[in-house]
């Protein structure tokens, strides 16, 4: 736990969300346990003997109405009828709990989320009654007594098998939203070694040029050079790319093209908190061997292995090049096979598989840096009548989508359909047990596939087994993503679970972060994009190592180890 202080000003860091996670799997908003029968309890057993005035067999009666704000990303996908407002997932928290949320305002990206949510801290606005923010904006409201106290809500209404859940990470989600003692928020907690990358690579067109899968970047930086120049997909035309990169650039893993198993490859850690060689915690995006990371990039953006317009381009322009067969190879989540990958758009795409990520020297494995596992956190405004509304959302979510009484084919995500229905996304409170992919569902599955008894799996785990299934049976459209997600999951299981390497810090903002962060994170990104796109050098990266330290860096530095040492 930590104690709050008064600071100056706020500055929002971008809004992390799972999904892209868009599901996976959810890279990043994935995450189980296999139950145990004396932490579950079904839906109907929600009210208690401490349930508020008002309910009835754990429902409010009359219904209660939750004012809310939303992130609900424009490349949802909904049942015929359905939308953010009316799903699934509202109808069902509706008839059970008695509970309407209703959407004062969404925003399509995460970005904008983010922005117009300062915009509103930072103006004194009326808040929504629940919201989800990031660490920093969660700091500020705290800060200005804008926030409900949750600690009695979840302690008297969260049901054993929610605290089971909630606790699973240690209970560092759970510290990192605590504040003098005082529960101010539900963490929304994801996996770890989850949101590390794999390779993503076109077998066929290895087959095709006579080479083998990677086992350095020196050979991946030979891949490159074949798909560009030597016509992978037999066109005729030099229209092919060779490593692939999506806009911003994202440093960390676990999204679609980013550089965060790249940079692991030169044991490098941007956005991460390391330690150094005296043992003191040092920030992972200035350290040399980013430096030698950023000028092998450069190194292929010259030689034309990099797509020139790279800068300009999102996962779901990305996605338009692997179907039109211009890009064969990038780093991302285990989640890349459901999207942008898309199989019924085209057959050959079965053969874009994952692989280890690779090192500047050949060594193995790599070993990848995650943040702790808390993604977002879900708050309630003070004033509002029934905090602990927000709790009950949370019981049903993880009851239904992993408890005693789950239905994954009906809350989770439908695979029968191209794209997936991923109903998942919608609920605004929700929390992931942190090894549910890795090893949890992973284990569970290979288990029943290699007994061919799937009697013993919960209702997540019997869609998968049944999805690969039929992927072997020859069904690829309906079985691709799911089989060649395991696939991811083996991999990362492999490389990373033995050696787990976690960020350092996980706590709540320090006072310099607050004010300093984000300009730094523009600079860092400015900086390396620049770099990447051959118009910086070396030198130019030296330069920001100096101008990241003595614009608050060094300070931000000096906090953070102090926290350490107090945890």
């Amino acid at each position: 736990m930590h104690t709050s202080k008064k600071v100056i000003g706020s500055s929002g860091l971008a809004l992390i969300l799972a999904m892209v996670l868009v599901l996976s799997g959810c890279s990043d908003n994935e995450a189980q346990v296999n139950n145990e029968p004396k932490a579950q309890e079904t839906a109907a057993g929600t009210a208690g003997t401490n349930a508020p005035a008002g309910q009835k067999d754990g429902k409010y009666d009359p219904p209660v109405e939750i004012v809310a704000a939303q992130l609900a990303e424009s490349n949802w996908v909904y049942d015929s009828g359905d939308d953010i407002n009316n799903n699934v997932w509202s109808r069902y928290f509706s008839d059970t709990l008695g509970i309407k949320v209703k959407l004062d305002w969404t925003a399509a990206k995460a970005e904008d989320y983010t922005n117009k949510l300062n915009v509103i801290i930072g103006s004194g606005d009326n808040l929504p009654d629940m919201f989800q923010v990031n660490s920093t904006q969660l700091q500020q409201l705290v800060e200005e007594g804008q926030l409900a106290d949750l600690t009695e809500a979840f302690e008297q209404s969260a049901k054993p098998f929610t605290k089971e859940l909630m606790n699973k990470d240690g209970g560092i989600g759970i510290s990192s939203a605590t504040f003098d003692g005082k529960l101010m928020a539900l963490p929304n907690l994801a996996g770890t070694i989850t949101n590390n990358d794999v390779l993503w690579l076109r077998s066929d067109w290895l087959k095709k040029l006579g080479l083998a899968e990677p086992a350095s970047i020196g050979d991946l930086e030979a891949i490159a050079d074949a798909f560009v120049n030597k016509d992978p997909d037999g066109n005729g035309k030099k229209d092919s790319y060779g490593l692939g990169i999506a806009q911003g650039p994202v440093m960390t893993g676990g999204d679609v093209a980013d550089l965060g198993g790249w940079f692991a490859g030169f044991k490098a850690y941007p956005g991460m908190w390391v330690k150094g060689s005296d043992g003191k915690i040092v920030y992972g995006g200035i350290q040399p061997q980013v430096k030698e990371a950023l000028l092998k990039l450069q190194e292929l953006y010259k030689n034309g292995l990099i797509d020139k317009e790279w800068i300009v381009k999102d996962g779901g322009k990305l996605g338009e090049d692997i179907i039109g067969n211009k890009l064969g190879m990038w780093y991302g989540g285990n989640w890349n096979s459901l999207w942008p990958i898309d199989v019924s758009k085209n057959a050959d795409l079965v053969n874009l598989k994952p692989y280890s990520i690779v090192s500047v020297d050949g060594s193995k494995p790599v070993v990848q840096a995650v943040n702790p596992t808390v993604n977002s956190y879900t708050v309630i405004r003070k004033g509002y009548e029934h905090p602990e509304a927000a709790v009950k959302l949370l019981n049903e979510f993880q009851e239904k989508m992993w408890g005693a009484t789950s239905e994954n084919a009906k809350f989770g995500a439908n695979m029968n359909v191209t794209p997936v229905v991923s109903y998942f996304k919608y609920p605004l409170v929700q929390s992931w047990p942190t090894t549910k992919d890795i090893p949890d569902n992973l284990d569970a599955v290979e288990a029943a596939l290699a007994s061919g008894d799937s009697s013993k799996l919960n209702s997540e785990q019997i869609e998968a087994f049944n999805a690969i299934q039929a992927f072997k049976k020859g069904d690829i459209a309906k079985g691709y993503g799911t089989m060649r997600q395991f696939d991811a999951f083996a991999i990362i299981k492999k490389d990373n679970l033995p050696n787990q390497l976690k960020s350092e810090f996980y706590g709540a903002p320090t006072p310099t972060m607050v004010t300093k962060k984000s300009s730094l994170d523009k600079l860092e990104q400015e900086v390396f994009t620049k770099i990447i796109m051959n118009k910086g050098s070396g030198e130019d990266f030296d330069k920001f190592v100096a101008d990241w330290n003595s614009l608050g860096g060094e300070q931000i530095t000096k906090e953070v180890n102090d926290w350490k040492a107090s945890h």
